[in-house]
């Protein structure tokens, strides 16, 4: 008798402890039911800064081309935003913000939306903070969708100011895009 006694103990307290422990091994866990929501535009600016940083701690980073330097910051940028989950539209804002706080340059939150949210890249290209950072470094963008079969295209164009000419003559062809033009970051530089 006293082993069902004590079996029906264990049985019970295991039922009055259950909830108590599924709760304190989600918070130590971390899956709260915040940390289920989908991420928001503010959210996603840590993650965006530390992508474009990621990118830059290549050794090499310094020495790329402003070419390579953009197809490296795009790339990481877009893989950890892709990889956050965001709706489309929590990354066109997340972009317009990193722009406006100087973390991300516009050409490359433009190429970003371009590749992870096509739908948004026209809504990003046109943003007051991209415009202005865009007009500030003589620098243009611009972008150009198409909607086939429910699918949108998108192709981006980025090119830096034209290069100083004193003969008044042919225009000089416009620079290669750098994505470190109006961007105070530190992985910039500066």
């Amino acid at each position: 008798m006293s082993s069902r006694f004590v079996g029906a103990v264990v049985a019970g307290l295991a039922l009055a402890v259950a909830p108590f422990v599924s709760t304190a091994a989600a918070v130590q866990g971390g899956a709260t039911p915040a940390s289920t929501a989908p991420p928001s535009a503010a959210s996603l600016q840590a993650t965006i800064a530390a992508a474009a940083r990621a990118a830059a701690a290549d050794p090499s980073f310094a020495a790329k081309t402003p070419e390579q330097k953009l197809a490296a910051i795009q790339a990481a940028v877009a893989a950890a935003l892709a990889a956050s989950g965001a709706a489309p539209e929590a990354i066109a804002a997340a972009l317009i913000q990193a722009v406006a706080s100087n973390v991300i340059s516009a050409g490359v939150a433009v190429s970003v939306a371009a590749s992870v949210a096509p739908g948004m890249a026209s809504t990003v290209a046109n943003a007051p903070a991209v415009v202005a950072q865009l007009n500030a470094t003589g620098q243009t963008a611009t972008v150009t969708s198409s909607t086939s079969g429910g699918s949108v295209s998108v192709l981006v164009s980025l090119q830096g100011a034209a290069g100083g000419g004193g003969d008044g003559g042919a225009a000089a062809p416009p620079a290669a895009y750098d994505p470190c033009a109006g961007v105070t970051a530190d992985y910039c530089g500066t």
